[in-house]
């Protein structure tokens, strides 16, 4: 019994010593604190400048009644970092204390109230509930009016991987206007970085990333996106979104990459009936970083299925090198996808959308080597997968001339009315190219160029039901090879295709 009250004696000590303090210069800094609606991460930043902590340090969590919920010891320096609570209630006070060992004394260095997050659903009703998201990323929200952003220039409210989008959001038929954005970042869009999110019944009216008359600069690495930059997760979903009288203008010096979608820049997830109209993409780059663009999605992941998208958007893309020499050049663009990797699914997908291509790479003297690459297509630029049910009736034109320091180089240039450069071994089906518009291709004489109204390139050569509907047209350097061309004429789109949500289209 004496040990027993003992043991109780040296507790109660020990809780004196904490609530009462010591004068110390040990403090405990709480820093990148991610409050979720049953969790909480964040790193401690312990200082002991005068080395005085002689025993245990460890992290406890309580609830607003003061019960002990959760603790960690802290063994080395690195379990300061990424300390992890979880199983808390939603929208419930708790607060963390760090207590250190100084002497024979407990001692509290630090302490950091926070209260989880709500999971009610949430009503959107300006700007500024808006911007608030940002506070609760996987939050469930609902617009409750067209919110007008007419008077505010805007950021990515998810613009980081520790600052992503994992909640729904939901329009509830309503839009979001007159959203312009300030300058470009490593993943802009109205959802710069998503990572389970699901955006959905939206209408997105008047959305500019730059404009045509001052598009925005950018140095380093991006993803740009209408809606998402850069979506990670396949359980992402973009679904019943109507895009339009929106335009993504910039211009890019970047030595890595820029890729540009008019929905998403990189996509891993599902896009499932979606509209854009009278939308425009207009990119220059001034280096090699690889470019990649698409009238809907610049590159989609593995895993990932796009169905029923219709794109009226316009690509406008420029190449004024400044910088390079002895370095390889890389750029995929399509009228939906600009490539999509195996294991992607893409089916019934539309694009009307012309595609203009200025390319001066202005190599740089005392170049000797460097693969300058360029698939382009209606469609798809590169197609790793099949790609099943749709068509394209816009127009490509591509301007390119050499230059007197390019005799070291090789130019490799994949253009087609449907996909650049076909590089499965899976057949595709019920494609075609719908001769409303033309192909001009206008290339200096050391382009290796394959170019069709259907496959510019298919490396496995597996027969694909594909063709042209219309005149045929294919004309390079102002000489027509429609002739040449070895594709199918198809004399009846309604019987051809099985699909009503294409149908639907083609009475347009």
């Amino acid at each position: 019994m004496k040990k027993i009250s003992s043991i109780i004696m040296i507790f109660l000590f020990a809780i004196l010593l904490v609530s009462c303090g010591s004068k110390t210069e040990v403090s405990a800094e709480f820093v990148d604190v991610e409050v979720e609606q049953t969790s909480i991460r964040f790193d401690v930043t312990l200082t002991d400048p005068n080395n005085e902590i002689t025993g245990s340090t460890v992290v406890y969590l309580y609830n607003e009644e003061g019960n002990l919920r959760n603790q960690k010891t802290i063994e080395t320096d690195n379990d300061l970092l990424g300390i992890y609570f979880y199983g808390l209630e939603t929208n419930t006070p708790f607060v963390i204390k760090v207590i250190v060992t100084i002497g024979r004394d407990a001692v509290e260095v630090g302490s950091y109230d926070f209260t989880t997050l709500s999971d009610q659903e949430i009503v959107i009703n300006t700007v500024e509930d808006f911007i608030k998201m940002r506070e609760n990323r996987n939050g469930r929200y609902i617009l409750g009016q067209d919110i007008d952003f007419s008077d505010d220039t805007y950021t990515s409210a998810f613009n980081a991987s520790n600052i992503a989008f994992g909640g729904t959001f939901d329009g509830n038929g309503y839009a979001l206007k007159n959203m312009t954005f300030s300058r470009i970042s490593m993943y802009t869009g109205i959802f710069g970085y998503v990572s389970s999110g699901v955006i959905k019944n939206v209408t997105l009216d008047n959305i500019n990333i730059g404009t045509l008359e001052a598009p925005l600069n950018t140095a380093t690495s991006s993803r740009v996106g209408l809606i998402v930059g850069y979506a990670t997760s396949q359980t992402a979903r973009i679904e019943n979104v109507t895009i339009k009288n929106s335009t993504i203008a910039l211009t890019t010096s970047s030595t890595i990459q820029a890729y540009v979608g008019a929905v998403a820049a990189e996509f891993k997830g599902v896009i499932k009936d979606v509209e854009i109209l009278d939308t425009n993409i207009e990119v220059t780059a001034t280096s090699f970083g690889r470019i990649k663009i698409g009238g809907a999605v610049a590159l989609l992941g593995t895993d990932s299925v796009v169905s029923q998208v219709y794109s009226e958007t316009n690509i406008n893309f420029i190449t004024l090198g400044t910088n390079i020499r002895d370095d390889d050049v890389s750029h995929m663009i399509g009228g939906v996808v600009g490539q999509h990797v195996s294991g992607a699914k893409l089916s019934e997908i539309i694009s009307t959308g012309n595609i203009n291509i200025d390319i001066d790479y202005n190599t740089l003297p005392d170049t000797d080597r460097g693969v300058y690459t360029l698939f382009v297509g209606g469609l798809v630029g590169r197609a790793n997968n099949d790609v099943q049910k749709g068509f394209y009736s816009g127009s490509i034109t591509l301007n390119h001339e050499k230059n007197e320091y390019e005799t070291g180089v090789t130019k490799q240039f994949r253009i087609a009315g449907l996909i650049g450069f076909y590089e499965s071994n899976k057949a595709s089906n019920k494609l075609v190219r719908i001769g409303d518009g033309e192909i001009n291709l206008t290339v200096s004489d050391d382009v290796t160029l394959d170019a069709s109204q259907g496959f510019g390139y298919d490396r496995f050569g597996v027969v694909s039901d594909k063709g042209v509907f219309g005149t045929k047209h294919l004309v390079v350097n102002d000489i027509s090879v429609a002739l040449d061309d070895d594709i199918s004429s198809i004399t009846n789109l309604t019987d051809y295709f099985d699909s009503q949500w294409i149908e639907g289209y083609l009475e347009i």
